[in-house]
């Protein structure tokens, strides 16, 4: 984040404001002392006048200056958003696809909370905080006994806030905790309501979310009491510290056996409720102080772990589709578990290489790697000759066309998720659907290309999901095809359909890398590569590895016969 940016062009004009405006508040203080302390006295109605007019021009250029204050502080919000979020969230889908499994899913709400808080009233209040020394000043200029009931306010309120975050943070913490657990379990049963209510898992997972939900009202409740009993304490303080400053002024005038000039005791007043503001504000906002403090924190140490800007890259012609992977090496770091061991293998533009192997061999895993989702720890892989972390992702995404197993689709029409969430080029989309076997079932739909599918395509079959899906991964000019499980949900129209969309892509010259378990779409390929434990167990032509395979598995059988 460039703070110095934001401090430079917003926050420190309106501090500067600030500092003018607080300048003027102290009209009112002034006006009061003069009015009380010399005009009634002299009854005189041209320096009421003259006074009341002043005051007038003072507050109508207080006004001013506060919604040009404003003003600067909603600039601000806009400028934040607009240069912060759209690279957070880049950051975080880039998060959430990593083989570390470590996304920061409420970055943007975190990135809100500090936002709301440093262009709202939040940091209007602290900047009057920065007045307090001043308004000390000047009260104890008025009488040192003005000041310490001011300290004495200060200290017993601070006191009462420090008490209560500490004895309600923990309270807090664990009901807040036991909630978002609750919360998460009912998302998961959403997820899965077919097998909860096929199953008559219903009266079971209603029990298991009672004695959750049960837990966090027991938490809450207990958290909510603290709180209000707190709550009432600060309200018995905060009346105190009010009579305590009028009892000052009374003690004052006793003392001195005069009654305190009226316009000097209107003023004392007025600088008094100046100077407690910001700590009242301060104390009865001192959660959310807290909680905007954690997400900044939050905020900070994610964009200091990913703050490796990538590097200005030349812009590389368009790739024929050549791939070549060089002693590549991947494992998951946080539990030093190795996936892929020292794989090497290369294609040439526009061979079909298959993939089989047992479950967990890393099969998805060398997809990912292909696309440029992962990134291996050791080797390279080369597009065309260059390595692909040379090609910035939105360049290369263009030539690459990717099914992955699970197949997620976006809120909108089909033809939307079919262009990539790009302005659908309708050419482009309706010749990825052709290719896909998709355009005359799309037809068939209400709206056609324009039909709304919902949040997830959640109108829509899993094969209908699967095979939009590859629509999307042939959509535009995708020179290299990477389909993981592509039959999955597909029913014998659907697997027709992708037989013949292999057929087509080949006959284009897309490299196309598929990974199966199901023999049939073999017929399809040139190459066959075996993946066991992590590493290549044999790649080559199809028929020389088929063979290879074969005569192992005979040697195999006769040793165990």
């Amino acid at each position: 984040m460039n703070k110095l940016f934001f401090i430079k062009n917003f926050f420190l004009p309106t501090a500067i404001f600030s500092l003018v405006v607080n300048l003027l508040m102290l009209a009112p203080m002034i006006y009061s002392f003069q009015l009380f302390g010399r005009v009634i006295s002299t009854k005189s109605f041209e320096a009421f006048w003259l006074l009341s007019l002043l005051l007038l021009i003072a507050l109508l250029v207080m006004g001013a200056l506060e919604s040009v204050k404003a003003s600067i502080l909603v600039s601000a919000n806009n400028a934040i958003d607009a240069m912060i979020s759209p690279d957070l969230l880049r950051k975080m889908i880039e998060g959430a696809s990593s083989a570390e499994q470590n996304p920061y899913h409420h970055a943007l709400m975190d990135l809100r909370a500090v936002r709301t808080f440093l262009t709202g009233h939040g940091m209007i209040q602290l900047m009057e905080a920065f007045w307090l020394p001043v308004y000390m000043l000047i009260i104890y200029l008025m009488h040192p006994y003005m000041l310490y009931a001011l300290i004495f306010g200060s200290i017993v309120m601070w006191g009462a806030t420090v008490a209560t975050g500490y004895l309600t943070s923990a309270s807090l913490a664990e009901a807040n905790s036991a909630s978002r657990d609750t919360a998460r379990f009912v998302d998961s049963a959403i997820l899965n309501s077919e097998a909860v209510n096929a199953m008559g898992m219903l009266p079971s997972l209603i029990h298991k979310w009672s004695l959750m939900n049960d837990r966090v009202m027991v938490l809450q409740t207990q958290a909510s009491k603290r709180a209000g009993n707190i709550s009432g304490v600060t309200k018995f303080l905060q009346s105190l510290v009010g009579a305590l400053s009028m009892g000052v002024f009374a003690y004052i005038s006793l003392q001195e056996k005069t009654m305190m000039n009226p316009g000097l005791m209107m003023a004392g007043f007025i600088i008094l409720s100046k100077a407690t503001a910001p700590i009242m504000y301060i104390t009865s906002s001192w959660q959310s102080i807290v909680d905007t403090r954690t997400s900044y924190i939050r905020l900070d140490k994610f964009f200091k772990e990913v703050s490796r800007e990538p590097p200005v890259l030349m812009e590389l012609p368009p790739p024929t589709g050549q791939i070549a992977l060089e002693h590549v090496t991947f494992g998951i770091r946080a539990s030093n578990k190795v996936i892929l061991k020292d794989v090497s293998f290369s294609l040439a533009a526009g061979e079909t290489l298959g993939i089989v192997g047992p479950s967990a061999s890393g099969k998805s895993s060398l997809a990912r790697l292909l696309v440029g989702v992962w990134k291996q720890q050791q080797g390279v892989i080369r597009m065309d000759g260059a390595d692909i972390s040379n090609w910035p992702s939105e360049m290369l995404g263009r030539y690459v066309g990717y099914l992955p197993q699970n197949i997620e689709l976006f809120a909108g029409t089909i033809a939307e998720n079919i262009a990539r969430l790009d302005e659908p080029d309708s050419e482009l989309v309706i010749n990825a659907a052709n290719m896909a076997g998709l355009h005359e079932l799309i037809l068939q739909m209400p709206n056609g290309y324009d039909t709304q599918i919902g949040e997830g395509g959640d109108f829509l079959s899993g094969g209908q999901r699967q095979r939009i899906g590859l629509a999307r991964a042939l959509y535009g000019s995708p020179r290299l095809l990477v389909l993981d499980e592509p039959n999955a949900s597909l029913d014998t129209a659907g697997e027709t359909a992708l037989i013949n969309a292999l057929i087509k892509v080949k006959m284009l010259g897309v490299t196309t890398v598929l990974i199966t378990h199901n023999p049939k779409y073999l017929s399809q390929v040139e190459k066959l590569l075996i993946l066991q434990n992590g590493s290549v167990a044999a790649f080559g032509p199809k028929e020389w590895v088929l063979a290879q395979a074969q005569q192992a598995k005979s040697q195999q059988d006769q040793v165990a016969a």
